[in-house]
């Protein structure tokens, strides 16, 4: 955890310029291939997700997600590693994204209670979204978890997307998309959306339910100029999801 003295995803490790938007955390380039890469996955987690055998309706036993969750943990940090990349040229470090910082004690209780408060709000946003626009035809049942095994991992596989994901899109692409296009509203937007595609392979229902949530993951960390709350309530939902799934 920061020691109070790291900047805010919505306001970067660099002085704001003259229109209040934040000096840009890496290069245009980078960004492009961020999102080239992200768009690759979704576009080959989709093609899995429909492909029988390979996810489907079929339903793999016990044990058979290991590689898979193993892979996805991989993913996650290796998405990290590649932002690393992009902020050192800048002369920035991850550690710069996470934001304000506790002061006190009290500072973690308030934001694990946000979180908390948020997971509530989030949980119920989506079964009324979920009700209104039906199920998904895509069945993500080969990645729930089965047995004692699995299930341990899923909450590992849980807790690093939620916090690396944060890092990502909350910490990384929202305050660099601000950067480069001067409207922090836009890039709240812009970042929500790449979320949304990023989960593709859910299916559009779901996906656009990630939409949803990325919008208030984003309005968070822009306003607690933190991405701690947000990561804390991300990896509170991911691990729900996984072992109570509605």
């Amino acid at each position: 955890m920061s020691n109070g003295t790291t900047s805010s995803p919505s306001s970067t490790a660099a002085s704001p310029r003259s229109n209040g938007a934040p000096e840009p955390l890496a290069s245009r380039r980078h960004t492009i291939r961020l999102l080239l890469i992200v768009s690759a996955i979704a576009v080959a987690g989709l093609l899995r997700a429909h492909t029988p055998g390979a996810g489907g309706p079929v339903v793999p036993p016990p044990g058979s997600r290991v590689p898979l969750y193993l892979s996805v943990i991989g993913l996650q940090l290796g998405f990290v590693w590649f932002i690393s990349l992009g902020l050192r040229a800048r002369g920035h470090r991850v550690v710069d994204l996470i934001g304000r910082g506790w002061r006190s004690p009290l500072d973690g209780l308030r934001d694990g209670g946000l979180a908390v408060l948020f997971l509530l709000v989030l949980h119920g946003c989506s079964l009324a979204l979920r009700a209104l626009l039906g199920p998904s035809p895509t069945d993500a049942a080969f990645l729930l978890p089965l047995g004692a095994l699995e299930t341990l991992l899923w909450v590992a596989v849980a807790i690093t997307a939620g916090v690396c994901e944060e890092i990502v899109f909350r910490g990384y692409l929202q305050p660099q998309l601000w950067a480069l296009s001067g409207k922090l509203p836009l890039a709240i937007v812009l970042q929500a959306l790449v979320f949304g595609l990023a989960h593709l392979y859910q299916g559009w229902r779901p996906a656009l339910v990630t939409v949803v949530y990325g919008l208030a993951f984003g309005a968070l960390a822009a306003w607690r100029r933190s991405i701690v709350p947000g990561a804390i309530a991300h990896s509170l939902i991911d691990v729900i999801g996984g072992l109570w799934p509605h």
